[in-house]
């Protein structure tokens, strides 16, 4: 088949394509007051950012010669997020060193999506939702393994019961479900630009004078502290693999009662702002 000037692909090469990445990513990171080009600061930080640019480049670069789409790769994304979850609850070698190589290399998809899409012009609504729900079934899949992987070293019932809880309080947590029924409502309205303009100009700064500053910092806290950011997750999955391969991290089981109790308290802190502070209902 003959190409016409008017079929023929554009190609860019790969240098491009790291140097547009890199530019995009160091945009974001620096907004956050990190600069990535300063290795000394941040060593650990440098080393997977460049990584994790270099990877996704590679990605997206071999993809634009195929028929691949950016949504093919967050599909990708997401079954290496459920994968990386299962492995890690199956109590096999093999596959649990698969599931940290899926844990720690996943991040790679999930910005070769994005960057896929503006390379193409592909851009869309459902990538944005699919891209997001992808990090939503990632985050259930570890935390469900994780629990599983130590019920598995421990031979403890309680890790399993933990993970179920988490999970459990995640899914019906109460804040979130009164904004996505508040959102649902909203969408079902014919007056969302007047409504969305009262809430920004009545609420623009509620947080701030209803919240002590202390009572922010210790938010901020516990919800920063072990999460589920790239810096923590690596972490785990290093001492998952030391204590898989080497000798026992005692460690990571009270890693895992952190996140349980830390769940428990957002879920809690959840039910109160909604019901005891109207937090929702206000704005």
């Amino acid at each position: 088949m003959i190409k016409t000037k008017k079929d023929k692909i554009k190609i860019i090469k790969l240098s491009q394509i790291r140097s547009i990445h890199h530019q995009e990513e160091n945009k974001k990171i620096k907004s956050d007051g990190i600069d990535m080009d300063k290795w000394f600061m941040n060593p650990y930080s440098y080393i997977k950012f460049k990584y994790f640019i270099e990877t996704s480049a590679l990605i997206v670069f071999f993809a634009q010669f195929t028929k691949i789409s950016p949504n093919n790769i967050t599909g990708i994304y997401i079954i290496l997020g459920f994968l990386s979850g299962l492995f890690l609850a199956s109590n096999n070698d093999t596959l649990i060193f698969l599931s940290l190589i899926f844990l720690f290399t996943k991040s790679s998809f999930d910005a070769a999506d994005g960057l896929l899409a503006r390379i193409k012009k592909k851009t869309s609504n459902l990538g944005d939702l699919l891209d997001n729900w992808g990090a939503l079934v990632g985050s259930y899949s570890y935390l469900c393994g994780f629990g599983v992987y130590l019920y598995n070293k421990e031979n403890n019932f309680l890790f399993i019961i933990l993970a179920l809880l988490i999970i459990l309080m995640k899914a019906v947590d109460l804040k979130d479900y009164s904004y996505h029924l508040a959102m649902y409502k909203l969408f079902k309205t014919n007056k969302k630009s007047e409504i969305i303009n009262k809430i920004n100009m009545k609420n623009n700064n509620m947080f701030k004078k209803n919240n002590p500053h202390y009572l922010t910092k210790i938010k901020n806290f516990i919800q920063n502290f072990i999460d589920e950011r790239s810096r923590t997750i690596d972490i785990i999955i290093l001492l998952i693999f030391i204590d898989n391969y080497y000798f026992n991290i005692t460690l990571l089981n009270y890693i895992y009662f952190y996140i349980f109790f830390k769940t428990l308290l957002i879920f809690i802190g959840g039910i109160y702002i909604t019901c005891y502070k109207n937090y929702l209902f206000k704005k």
